[in-house]
């Protein structure tokens, strides 16, 4: 059987044996069996359906979000990690996900405290306590990641899978967390004993340390431990300059400072000319700069390296939108809904796309595919009522704005005045 076949039977299913209050848990339910089998599209479209019945259905906008993560979609996976916390602030898994999205860019005191949130809301939970492990590691706050070290170990089972990563660190910690092997019986000790020869495993820990303590001085460490004649385990390499640059360019984006983040990404993504990353980096500083022209030649060269980048091409439909070059803007998004054909952020781009180059009509059936994907949707139904009144189809647009102010009440104030708004310019009936 298809694929696609068996992810509608397994949708269909659901929705025929459950209650409508019940049928988004239960599609949650399926799409996390298909993330275990790595099956991304069954995942997506139950959680897709999930929020087709429930907009602000938190654990499905979590699970959206951890798909787009193992896809290394950070950036929308950020954008609905915040749906879900919208929905439910103190949801553990949706802070710890965010922390370690927040940690890959480099925001530190950001993902420290959503991992402090997150053990607040559940103490128990054993990937938070991993996660600030390594986050306080990174830090150089040894014994405050030992002491989370600790509590992980308590906590997590003889398989979870973050079990290898925490052995390693804890090796790197100065040797084992976990209570000390029982030792053979032995006289009274004297008052000032010797201290034990080291053992050849805790000079690996220490010289493995002594390695990661400061990363400004990695390079030299590592060098001057190959020369060290005693033996030393392999240890990571310890990031590429260029990386380092990528790292330290995020941060400066993140504090605004993006001329600055410019000057010191121009020599990397001219001197790797194939580096998707830098490039990708550079379109995103260009852009907010303001220099349109100069971020579309630079997303470009993204493209040619990876066409099927999506995060490359959302990226192209924002800047040629933002320099109204409008008929590239739609190309543009046409790639993405092909890239993305059940994601309703994607249609929904490509409806206003048309809209701006006044194609209406298209417009139209580009919302209703929306709507399909996100029924409940109140922002898609005002854009709805609001083409339709620009073909001079009143009776339409009345109901769909009407639908829309019903969704929006409660919620979004500024949504339902726009809506009443746009339906008193409506003649009347």
């Amino acid at each position: 059987m298809p694929v696609a076949t068996a992810v509608d039977q397994i949708i269909s299913e659901v929705l025929a044996r459950h209650p409508r209050a019940e049928q988004p848990s239960k599609l949650c339910a399926a799409g996390d069996g298909f993330a275990k089998e790595d099956d991304f599209t069954g995942a997506l479209a139950c959680y897709d359906r999930a929020l087709g019945i429930d907009v602000v259905f938190a654990p499905a906008w979590f699970g959206r979000a951890d798909m787009l993560t193992r896809q290394n979609r950070p950036s929308e996976a950020l954008g609905c990690i915040q749906r879900a916390l919208d929905a439910e602030p103190d949801m553990a898994p949706a802070l710890v996900l965010k922390g370690d999205l927040l940690r890959k860019r480099g925001v530190r005191d950001e993902a420290l405290e959503c991992y402090e949130r997150a053990i607040e809301g559940d103490p128990e939970s054993a990937r938070a306590w991993f996660s600030r492990a390594a986050l306080l590691y990174d830090l150089d706050r040894r014994a405050e990641a030992r002491a989370a070290l600790k509590r992980f170990f308590s906590l997590a089972p003889a398989g979870h899978p973050e079990i290898v990563g925490a052995r390693m660190m804890q090796a790197e910690l100065d040797g084992p967390i976990s209570a000390p092997e029982p030792q053979p019986a032995a006289a009274a000790p004297a008052p000032a004993p010797a201290p034990a020869p080291a053992s050849k495993k805790s000079i690996r820990a220490a010289k493995k340390s002594q390695r990661t303590a400061d990363k400004k001085s990695a390079r030299a460490a590592e060098k001057k431990s190959q020369r060290s004649a005693a033996p030393v385990a392999a240890a990571a390499p310890p990031p590429t300059d260029d990386q380092a640059v990528f790292d330290e360019v995020r941060v400066m984006c993140l504090g605004d400072r993006h001329v600055e983040a410019l000057r010191k990404l121009e020599p990397v993504a001219q001197r790797c000319q194939r580096s998707a990353e830098a490039w990708l980096l550079r379109t995103h500083i260009l852009f907010a700069l303001q220099q349109y022209d100069s971020a579309i030649s630079s997303v470009e060269k993204v493209l040619s390296i990876d066409p099927k980048d999506l995060e490359a091409v959302r990226l192209t439909v924002q800047v040629l939108v933002a320099a109204k070059k409008d008929q590239r803007a739609l190309e543009a998004a046409d790639r993405v809904v092909k890239l993305t054909p059940q994601d309703p952020e994607a249609h929904r781009v490509r409806a206003d796309c048309l809209v701006t180059l006044m194609r209406q009509a298209e417009a139209v059936f580009a919302f209703e595919k929306v709507i399909a994907l996100l029924p409940d949707d109140p922002a898609a139904w005002v854009s709805l009522g609001r083409t339709l009144r620009q073909l001079r189809r009143p009776d339409e647009a009345r109901m769909a704005l009407t639908r829309g102010i019903s969704l929006a009440e409660g919620r979004s104030p500024a949504l339902v005045a726009q809506a009443n708004e746009i339906m008193a310019k409506l003649p009347p009936r």
